[in-house]
């Protein structure tokens, strides 16, 4: 028998103070209780128990080890209820990495649903770029990250929740009466998020590849703001379609048709490969794929 299993055998019989009822715990014999319990005795050099016809009682050498074996069982007890907590999502922590722009207009949603569900689980939002979140699953800091690039590292997975479509926004009804050249905006007080962004730097990528060339009046590093300044005539504000879609429906803002056309862009969880999630981190990611059409 193992060591482990003799200290179990003393901890259930000195809980008891009864050899019978301890084996009827162990589901064991009561010669096999005695056995396990002589053998623990010749281990440690100390009779451990005094017997009696009331059952059995510790010695001063006993009750020394029993303090210790107490503390130890104690804690795997616990440790087994954490576990079962955690494989019922009761318990556990969530660490996303995620950009300010798609935990506002994306994630926000996805994470009030899924407090609602499993208000037990504590969630880590670490807002950053789209590269600097991938720097951070790699370093391990976060479970998984949700981006708007397309991932090609060998040691990563890209999960595509969605597309989403770069447009150009205006509170002009009169500016989408027809379709205009993408260069065309530079004369319409254009607006856009600073060279930085990732956002930015895909626009100007595909500009450029058009041999074209556009020269924003206003640069700032948040499309709130982009969105603001176009409903109150400001200018024209490059933003993402899908994040705009309650001002396009009211009415409060209007797609400018424009050509060439940027194509969609997917926003995806990157997950690391070969290296398990988290029960808890699993089952945020299967809930957000499951509220997306």
């Amino acid at each position: 028998m193992l060591q482990t299993e003799l200290y179990k055998v003393f901890y259930i019989v000195t809980k008891h103070g009864n050899i019978s009822e301890a084996a009827k715990e162990l589901y064991i014999s009561q010669p096999a209780v005695s056995k396990s319990i002589k053998k623990l005795e010749e281990l440690t050099g100390c009779t451990l128990f005094i017997r009696s016809s009331k059952g059995v009682s510790l010695t001063s050498e006993g009750k020394i080890l029993y303090d210790y074996v107490e503390k130890a069982f104690d804690h795997l007890i616990t440790g087994e209820k954490i576990i079962n907590k955690i494989n019922n999502l009761k318990e556990g922590l969530v660490k996303i990495g995620i950009s300010n722009t798609l935990c506002q207009y994306f994630f926000m949603p996805h994470l009030k649903s899924f407090h609602k569900s499993y208000p037990e689980i504590k969630i880590q939002v670490i807002n950053r770029s789209s590269p600097d979140t991938l720097k951070l699953l790699q370093q391990g800091i976060i479970d998984f990250g949700i981006i708007s690039i397309p991932n090609t590292q060998d040691n990563i997975t890209f999960i595509e929740l969605m597309k989403i479509h770069d447009i150009f926004v205006t509170n002009d009804q009169n500016l989408v009466r027809k379709k205009l050249s993408i260069e065309t905006l530079n004369n319409l007080h254009l607006m856009m998020l600073e060279k930085k962004n990732l956002t930015r730097k895909y626009i100007d990528e595909f500009v450029e590849n058009n041999s074209l060339h556009l020269t924003p009046k206003i640069e700032i590093s948040s499309m709130d703001f982009l969105i603001e300044f176009a409903k109150i005539g400001l200018g024209v504000a490059s933003v993402i379609k899908e994040f705009v879609a309650p001002e396009l429906a009211k009415g409060t803002l209007y797609e400018i048709p424009i050509s060439p056309t940027p194509p969609p862009r997917k926003i995806g969880i990157v997950v690391q490969k070969n290296i398990p999630l988290t029960l808890a981190a699993n089952s945020f990611i299967e809930h957000i794929k499951n509220e997306i059409p």
